[in-house]
């Protein structure tokens, strides 16, 4: 008989639907994900970079032309009896894989197994009971990697119920624990992995009580999931989600609207073969949480690393070379410029870039069975920022250890012309420091602030942040989340109208349109004002201005097809482009 003891692991606390479900609903093991105060905490440290690439990822559309998918290692741990019988089948579990995988794909992501399946024969664990998890996971985990443990049950040691799976936000363990029957009902796997990448219920952290989110979304970014794209969710069970997968309940909320929360939701508590998607602004979390504290996870015998090393000049040319130092790799695949076009085969390449902009790196090796890929996302930037200033402005918050913040301004023959003064531990954290500029015409520039530890001034010791501004209020570059540290190119010059265009390599896709077609810049930093697209005969068919990168994606649904020009104009000079509406 197996002794009940309490969890001591704070990360994880284990909360049961079955406690509060409508008295007609069924019993069914749920999540014991709960999110504890110190993993939000920790999550809300993270959240000026998560929203960053979530930004990122909004704009993949935009400026991404590459569609690798970067993969990820997880290792299997099966577990059976004694006498190495039962537990999950190799084909249950790599349909399961397949199916998750099939979600994933859409925030970039694509799972591996990383050198086989483990597999504990031990019947003590075979029915397995959460206050067993530290002693398992000390002898069987993998660094580094995602570890998912498939157990025949999983049963709450403090309440004596069953669970269908728990996992832990960033800042636990690298730990999934799945009961097999879910791990294999199309749902429950993804559901704890979106738990792995921050992703909360869409009912809120809290089970049990009715969440605050209210149904006109006017605070969805603040409670509930913090996603808002998801309906607020009274909390979905099968009490409250018919058979055919509609909402029956009729709660509302302190406005007293009613809630209409989406069923099919992964992240929800709706009847397991009902959840069969996520949200946009789901998969945005997923990618932005891998990109912020999850991208740096590996294989030991099998993945993928590269470096680079460059001298850049203020112009749109750069050279690179490139250093793999992958692990396992037979084989090399280099997509150097985001195109989806292998350029080098070979371990160490050197690449020219003769354009302005940013560029994705993807990287795919193969150890002759197997292959991996991993994306960089603008991983090169060629070219410099234009600005048009007699002045910079620096204001910087510190973090915890302020000592190990420094930065300096130079010019185009290396001249350090501002350096910061040396920040002092116990006096000048968390504090906010404003330096100016000055700075000439025709001369171009680098800042560079630096982090002598390693981790940025955001977001392990506090939200600590920096931005570079001109005199006119334009910002040039804003951080915090450097790791060792990050360099800014600047050309302070002003480019005549030719120039612009001359300069700035633009394009339209896809082209042929139907639905929407995507303006393409090279420097998305210098807009132009705005565009036209006029049809064959000369009809101005629509006319806007572009303040933000998201207008470069025009709305072409409505356009009769056949041939249309669009127009871009800056400062009264123009450039056009056609193309085709199908």
């Amino acid at each position: 008989m197996k002794k009940v003891y309490l969890l001591k692991n704070t990360i994880i606390t284990v909360v049961f639907l079955n406690l509060f479900l409508l008295s007609n609903a069924q019993d069914e093991p749920q999540c014991g994900t709960v999110i504890s105060p110190e993993a939000q905490a920790y999550f809300e440290q993270l959240l000026p970079q998560i929203q960053q690439f979530e930004e990122e990822f909004n704009g993949l559309a935009l400026g991404r032309s590459s569609t690798a998918i970067s993969s990820v290692p997880i290792k299997a741990h099966i577990i059976r009896t004694d006498s190495g019988t039962g537990g999950l089948q190799l084909n249950q579990f790599n349909a399961a894989l397949a199916l998750m995988n099939s979600f994933y794909a859409n925030a970039y992501l694509e799972f591996f197994l990383c050198e086989g399946i483990n597999y504990i024969d031990d019947s003590n664990l075979y029915d397995f009971e959460t206050d067993e998890q530290d002693a398992m996971i000390a002898a069987h985990s993998v660094n580094n990697v995602i570890n998912i443990y498939f157990a025949n049950t999983v049963t709450s040691s403090s309440s004596g119920s069953g669970l269908c799976g728990y996992a832990y936000f960033p800042g636990g363990p690298e730990v999934i624990l799945m009961d097999n029957s879910c791990a294999i009902n199309g749902s429950t796997l993804s559901h704890e992995m979106g738990h792995f990448f921050a992703l909360s219920h869409t009912h809120g952290n809290s089970n049990g009580t009715l969440t605050s989110e209210l149904v006109d979304g006017s605070n969805c970014d603040t409670t509930g999931d913090f996603i808002c794209d998801t309906p607020a969710d009274p909390q979905l069970g099968y009490g409250n989600v018919s058979t055919s997968c509609v909402y029956t309940g009729n709660a509302s909320d302190v406005n007293g609207q009613f809630f209409n929360p989406d069923p099919l939701n992964i992240m929800s508590y709706s009847r397991k073969p009902c959840r069969t998607q996520f949200s946009q602004q789901q998969y945005g979390r997923i990618y932005a949480t891998y990109q912020a504290s999850r991208g740096v996870m590996a294989c030991p015998s099998f993945n993928v690393d590269i470096a680079s090393d460059f001298t850049i000049e203020c112009s749109n040319t750069l050279d690179v070379d490139f250093t793999d130092n992958s692990v396992g790799a037979t084989s090399w695949q280099w997509d150097v410029d985001g195109d989806d076009i292998i350029d080098y085969t070979i371990p160490n390449p050197s690449h020219t870039y003769t354009s302005g902009g940013l560029y994705d790196v993807t990287l795919t090796i193969s150890d002759g069975s197997n292959s991996l890929t991993k994306v960089y996302p603008d991983y090169i930037e060629v070219g410099v920022n234009d600005i048009n200033t007699a002045q910079l402005t620096l204001n910087l918050v510190t973090d915890d250890y302020p000592a190990e913040t420094s930065w300096n301004l130079k010019n185009s023959s290396g001249t350090v012309l501002y350096a910061s003064p040396t920040y002092v531990e116990g006096v000048d954290d968390f504090q906010s420091f404003t330096e100016n500029f000055t700075i000439s015409t025709n001369e171009c520039y680098t800042f560079e602030i630096n982090d002598s530890f390693g981790d940025g001034i955001c977001c392990n010791e506090g939200t600590g942040s920096y931005s570079l501004t001109t005199l006119e209020g334009s910002t040039v570059v804003t951080g915090g989340n450097y790791n060792l540290g990050e360099i800014t190119y600047m050309s302070n010059a002003v480019l005549g109208v030719e120039d612009y265009f001359a300069d700035n390599s633009i394009s339209v896709y896809p082209n042929p349109a139907n639905t929407t077609l995507n303006i393409k810049l090279s420097n998305t930093n210098n807009l132009p004002d705005s565009f036209s697209v006029y049809t064959m005969l000369g009809q101005v068919v629509k006319t806007e201005r572009i303040s933000q990168t998201s207008d470069l994606a025009i709305d072409v649904s409505v356009f009769s097809d056949g041939m249309y020009f669009i127009e871009l104009k800056k400062d009264g000079s123009t450039s056009t482009i056609q193309f085709v509406k199908n």
